[in-house]
């Protein structure tokens, strides 16, 4: 048998399965290695938009709009309080409409002190009546209704002068209060609707991204394959040839630095270390097409809202509460 042909056609064979699977992986590794530049680029370019969002809340007034707002509320619970002096802070908080970017506790304890002042006040009043009617008593005892009279008028209880009245703002001014506080509220929930949408679209692009797609293990093991196919399929069979015929094949060890330091085992290595080489530096290309974990944690930190200001964090927070409560009654 002439094994000349045999290792010939082996090693064309193996040649051809190493170029086609080595051209398609060479191929994918080009193709992943601009999808991670260009996915790269995006992760600058979402982190620059996030931060712009950021100083945008930042230069928005929340905090005028939730202490006029809330003004405008307790000025209202005095009301409902007038009307009803046993309404309970969550009652009244229920019923009033406060900004969503007050804490529903900072809220309710700003009603609560409301209460406690009105009961102090009321109290106060209520003593000061008790006193007022025990020392016209003992004046009535000492001095008769003279006496009494007089008590009353120096205490001013039967002679009232009328304050001052508050006047209130003119109807324009009124206007103009509610029409820019509507303009603050318009500009704040349009940036909301903005902040999550490039939330989503984050959270979509690290959904993609975190798991290193371009990077992968498929990959290492197929050059690896490529690797060891090249050198049993095709350089161990051509450091054979030429055989001798007759010729029966045999695994010898100690011929093979004889046959390595040969100028056909020079070419051999030379070309297998080119080789080997090519794939080596392509398997680094695939390993380190990985992405920061840093950079990936930067960039996860804007899928919440509360990064881009605590008062949109404040309104998700209260609308839990708000649903948490409505499910349990």
């Amino acid at each position: 048998m002439d094994w000349n042909w045999f290792f010939s056609s082996l090693s064309q064979s193996s040649a051809a399965i190493v170029g086609i699977f080595g051209a398609f992986i060479i191929t994918k590794i080009l193709s992943n290695q601009a999808q991670f530049g260009e996915r790269s680029a995006r992760f600058k370019s979402l982190r620059a938009a996030a931060s712009k969002l950021e100083n945008s809340a930042s230069n928005l007034a929340f905090a005028w709009y939730v202490r006029l707002t809330a003004e405008n509320q307790l000025e209202k619970a005095e009301d409902l309080l007038e009307k009803d002096d046993n309404l309970t802070s969550d009652d009244l908080y229920a019923k009033l409409r406060f900004p969503p970017y007050l804490a529903r506790e900072n809220a309710i304890r700003t009603l609560q002190s409301v209460k406690d002042r009105r009961s102090a006040a009321a109290e106060a009043e209520r003593q000061r009546i008790q006193k007022m009617a025990q020392l016209q008593a003992e004046r009535r005892s000492k001095f008769g209704a003279a006496g009494a009279l007089m008590s009353a008028g120096m205490s001013g209880d039967g002679f009232t002068i009328p304050m001052q009245p508050h006047l209130p703002r003119g109807l324009a001014s009124i206007n103009n209060f509610h029409a820019e506080l509507q303009k603050e509220r318009e500009a704040i929930d349009a940036l909301e609707v903005e902040i999550r949408h490039h939330m989503r679209t984050i959270s979509d692009f690290l959904e993609a991204t975190s798991s290193n797609p371009e990077s992968s293990a498929a990959i290492m093991w197929a050059l690896t394959m490529v690797a060891a196919l090249f050198l049993v399929g095709v350089i161990y069979p051509l450091s054979f040839m030429p055989s001798p015929v007759p010729w029966t094949p045999a695994l010898e060890i100690h011929g093979f630095w004889d046959r390595a330091f040969s100028l056909r085992g020079m070419l051999l290595i030379f070309i297998s270390l080119i080789f080997l080489s090519a794939l080596t530096m392509f398997a680094l290309m695939n390993r380190r097409m990985r992405y920061s974990p840093d950079e990936i944690q930067a960039l996860g930190n804007f899928t919440h809202i509360g990064t881009y200001s605590r008062y949109y964090a404040i309104a998700e927070e209260n609308e839990s509460i708000a649903r948490e409560i409505a499910k349990s009654s």
